[in-house]
């Protein structure tokens, strides 16, 4: 019996023992695996926290201001200089009119005659003489009385006009072109006795025919030119297709109409439909477009006598 309480003594200290050295394992096996674990915390960086990827809500777009475009000022143009008053541009200027043409106004071409200014005795230095009607074309320097004399610078102009009239179907007649000094003194007072008159004036004071001296045929630029032969040239002959002809295309063969009306007070000659004087085209094309007569073109250039410019009122 005693041998038997001393095996379960034993047998009880031995589950003992065991109980102890398993729970002393299992004691020794927990503590060492919290302490690789608490290792393997340490030793592993904490997870870098995941960023929110949720986009931030996107601001409206600010509109841009547009600038408004800076306008590039316009160059400012270089003033004209002021023409001399007293040059022809100035003059010009003046009476609203374009620029003239520069010209040698001193030119025999813009010789002025009239009952303001006379050239005396003058004698032209060379003639030439023209078939009244243009029938025959050529040009002879031979006095001949049955052709129309004028001053030979003028004289192909002259027929160029002549023919052009008749190449538009017109009949031509180159009535009167140079009268000597003794001719028109002697037209003068022939004139004058056939009108009642002494002075060569009508009752307005315009000359009707001009004294010896002061007349554009003894000068030789000019020609009275009709359609046909008449004995008498008046103011009728505006009617006829051949003046109308030869008023519309006179200056493109550098003629103006001399006595036009409506400026018998500058020229001091009555309205005369069949006078041709010949100034060059460039200042007939000037003086047609301006509607000027002689003098007036002139006075542009240089005094005149017995004409003064009136400066239209503002």
């Amino acid at each position: 019996m005693r041998a038997l309480r001393i095996l379960g003594v034993i047998l009880i200290v031995v589950m003992l023992a065991a109980c102890l050295i398993l729970f002393g394992l299992r004691y020794l096996y927990t503590s060492t695996s919290d302490q690789k674990a608490i290792a393997a915390a340490m030793a592993t960086p904490a997870p870098s926290p995941t960023p929110d990827t949720t986009p931030a809500p996107t601001a409206a777009p600010t509109p841009e201001v547009t600038a408004e475009p800076t306008a590039t000022p316009e160059p400012s143009p270089t003033p004209e200089p002021t023409p001399d008053p007293d040059s022809p541009e100035g003059r010009a200027l003046a009476l609203g009119l374009p620029k003239p043409p520069e010209i040698d106004i001193d030119s025999w071409e813009f010789t002025l005659v009239n009952g303001d200014n006379s050239i005396g005795t003058y004698v032209p230095e060379q003639l030439a003489y023209l078939d009244q009607t243009a029938a025959q074309t050529d040009i002879q320097y031979n006095n001949n009385g049955y052709r129309c004399p004028v001053d030979a610078r003028i004289a192909q102009a002259l027929l160029d006009f002549a023919l052009g009239c008749k190449e538009a179907g017109l009949p031509v007649f180159l009535s009167s072109g140079y009268r000597s000094y003794n001719e028109q003194a002697q037209n003068f007072i022939r004139v004058c006795q056939n009108n009642g008159v002494s002075d060569g004036k009508d009752a307005n004071g315009h000359y009707i025919t001009m004294p010896a001296g002061n007349s554009e045929h003894q000068l030789a630029l000019c020609c009275d030119i009709t359609d046909i032969y008449r004995p008498v040239k008046n103011k009728e002959i505006e009617n006829t297709a051949t003046y109308q002809w030869l008023r519309e295309h006179c200056a493109e063969y550098g003629f103006i109409h001399r006595f036009p009306e409506g400026k018998e007070d500058i020229t001091g000659v009555m309205y005369e439909p069949f006078h041709f004087r010949y100034v060059g085209v460039e200042a007939a094309a000037y003086m047609e477009e301006n509607d000027l007569c002689l003098e007036e073109f002139l006075a542009l250039y240089r005094d005149v006598e017995g004409y003064t410019p009136q400066t239209p009122a503002v």
